[in-house]
């Protein structure tokens, strides 16, 4: 099964992208990426984030270093004064990035408690729990205000990039389109890709055309994406034929019979399980679909086969 499953994935990628628009947004460390695949035409990749969302961004996360170093108590380790040069740096450097008064503000205020933290002598890995909490309260107010300066300028580009990509397609095209984005698991959430997404798909997509796909690394490639979207789009067919439902491969085909083991084994131990709730598979909730109420599909494998009855005999 596996070798004729895999050498099929090819062509159903194929079919695929000649039936519907794509749309591939990947996680990275300069705000994302999104390319377009359009039926027919060469794959489209929009512009980059404006560079100014990774400076605020690092001027913000300055202040996490700051923990991580105070932590350490290797007294060899040159990190420290290494780190102190770029604090410098920054702060004299910083009229180049020619930001907004407040955002200017908050940056300068984050690296100069970062000196002054840094030039405070201690023995390495002597900071108390107390220090650090001072620290941290001094920083946090100008690194939300450099995080929403940032995640401002993020969100600006891609509402743009799709308002652009939404005349390109026209409505009827834009309702076709299936979109993935690849999160790790801290980000899964609050993904930013994927909610920015969910406003111009709408909340109906969620789950069917606009997928999150978790994965243990920040990023990956819009190969591997493509590869994914296409084994969920394809097992939809399957999981029609099979068990009267296609959403029901998108998850884990063992995992209801597992629970009822488990509900099984539970019983027999005298402890009640620690299972969730099921949401139905057309549940457009999201990260985790747990309402029984939101969707009218079939919620567990068994219901969806009972409901899938062989067709009666042809006169």
């Amino acid at each position: 099964m596996s070798g004729i499953y895999a050498g099929a994935r090819p062509s159903r990628s194929e079919d695929l992208l000649a039936r519907f628009p794509v749309v591939l947004a990947l996680f990275d460390g300069a705000g994302g990426r999104m390319l377009l695949h359009r039926p027919g035409l060469p794959v489209e990749e929009a512009p980059p984030v404006p560079v100014v969302y990774q400076y605020l961004k690092a001027l913000a996360h300055s202040a996490v270093a700051v923990h991580e170093i105070a932590l350490r108590d290797d007294a060899d380790s040159a990190a420290p004064a290494g780190f102190a040069d770029t604090v410098e740096q920054g702060l004299t450097t910083l009229p180049d990035l020619s930001l907004d008064p407040q955002a200017a503000g908050a940056a300068t205020a984050v690296l100069a408690a970062v000196r002054a933290f840094l030039s405070t002598p201690r023995t390495p890995g002597s900071a108390t729990t107390e220090e650090l909490e001072d620290f941290g309260r001094s920083c946090s107010p100008h690194v939300v205000t450099l995080m929403e300066k940032a995640a401002a300028v993020q969100v600006t580009h891609w509402m743009s990039v799709l308002d652009q990509w939404h005349i390109l397609l026209g409505p009827s095209g834009f309702d076709s389109v299936h979109a993935a984005v690849n999160t790790l698991y801290v980000t899964r959430r609050k993904n930013i890709l994927f909610t920015v997404l969910a406003q111009y798909l709408g909340e109906q997509a969620i789950g069917d055309r606009l997928l999150l796909f978790e994965t243990p690394e920040f990023t990956t490639t819009p190969e591997q994406m493509l590869d994914l979207m296409t084994r969920v789009v394809a097992d939809r067919d399957l999981g029609r034929a099979f068990f009267g439902h296609g959403q029901v491969m998108d998850v884990e085909i063992l995992g209801d019979a597992a629970v009822h083991a488990i509900r099984t084994r539970m019983r027999q131990r005298g402890k009640t399980p620690v299972l969730p709730t099921l949401a139905p598979y057309d549940s457009h909730q999201w990260p985790w679909p747990t309402d029984p109420s939101s969707g009218s599909a079939p919620a567990d494998l068994y219901t969806a086969t009972a409901l899938h009855q062989p067709r009666p005999p042809a006169d």
